[in-house]
């Protein structure tokens, strides 16, 4: 699986680290995981670093991931760092997500994303 979820502890940030070729069912697996560390630990801010990306699915199946994500994550905060080769594709599920009420927002770097969450 191209995503590694884990706990930035000091933080009490939720992070997803996202690489290769990432299909829909990686997507929805991460999400689980995010979601069973939320409903354990209370953690509502999630990090993603979607920079090492070489691909996401098509269109629909993100459109898809964005109605499945508002429906069962509304409560959480995601602040995802892209990389240029698939901004595009991260920028339409930014705008799925917005449309239906959450909190998501793309950056070009770590800091800048870790300094949102914090608000």
């Amino acid at each position: 699986m191209p995503e590694d979820v884990s706990i930035l502890e000091d933080l009490g940030i939720i992070q997803v680290d996202s690489y290769g070729e990432v299909t829909e069912g990686d997507l929805l697996a991460s999400m689980e995981e995010v979601l069973a560390i939320h409903k354990a630990r209370g953690f509502s801010r999630v990090f993603v670093d979607a920079s090492k990306e070489t691909s996401l699915p098509s269109a629909l199946p993100l459109h898809q991931f964005g109605s499945v994500l508002s429906e069962d994550a509304t409560v959480l905060k995601f602040a995802v760092v892209v990389s240029a080769t698939v901004r595009e594709d991260l920028r339409f599920l930014e705008t799925v997500t917005q449309n239906r009420g959450m909190e998501v927002r793309m950056f070009n770097s770590r800091d800048e994303a870790l300094a949102w969450l914090k608000q």
